[in-house]
């Protein structure tokens, strides 16, 4: 790197960091929030309408173990039904009509996973510090479209964990089996 006198010492990016930390951190506007929070006083008069975040970061596995104890009887649940709920899915993918009764088993659905989903984004937003209560009061205020974009969101941040780690857990099983054939073969 050429120096010019004078030229202050600024570290170079660190793009692995870089990746790491956007990896790890979502920041997510809620411009449905937005009417809430409009200045008073003088301050209106020049007032750009601007939309409150809040930072997620991605659930570190204390947490997520947590959040899988508190709810255990849910899981359950949902790991008896799965097969029909794959069967609605595979149903929806496919472009077929759902029946009434379908329709009202998948809404159900949905409301008794929502405290585990609202667990989950307690643990992930970082910023500001909200409890259960207020998490559960924040997201009854979002409209629809910013009420499914936030849940999009902490979705694929806890698929991403998990996708990574079965990626990690895929390839020390083939080391191993590979292993296992080496040590099978030298027998």
């Amino acid at each position: 790197m050429v120096r010019v006198t004078g030229q202050l010492d600024a570290p170079l990016v660190d793009i692995p960091a870089m990746q790491q930390d956007y990896w790890e951190r979502q920041e997510v506007l809620l411009p449905s929030l937005a009417r809430i929070h409009k200045p008073t006083g003088w301050k209106k008069y020049f007032y750009k309408e601007q939309s409150p975040k809040i930072v997620l970061k991605r659930l570190d596995t204390s947490d997520w173990e947590r959040i899988q104890n508190e709810h255990y009887t849910l899981r359950k649940q949902l790991v008896k039904d799965m097969p029909l709920i794959r069967k609605l899915t595979t149903k929806m993918n496919n472009l077929e009509e759902l029946k009434g009764n379908e329709r009202a088993y998948l809404i159900d659905m949905d409301t008794k996973t929502k405290p585990m989903m609202l667990a989950m984004l307690r643990c992930m937003i970082i910023e500001p510090e909200m409890n259960y209560e207020q998490v559960v009061l924040m997201y009854e205020m979002l409209d629809e479209f910013d009420g499914k974009t936030l849940i999009g969101i902490v979705n694929s941040m806890t698929s991403e964990k998990a996708s990574v780690a079965s990626q990690v857990t895929k390839e020390r099983t083939a080391e191993l089996n590979m292993m296992r054939d080496e040590l099978r073969a030298s027998i």
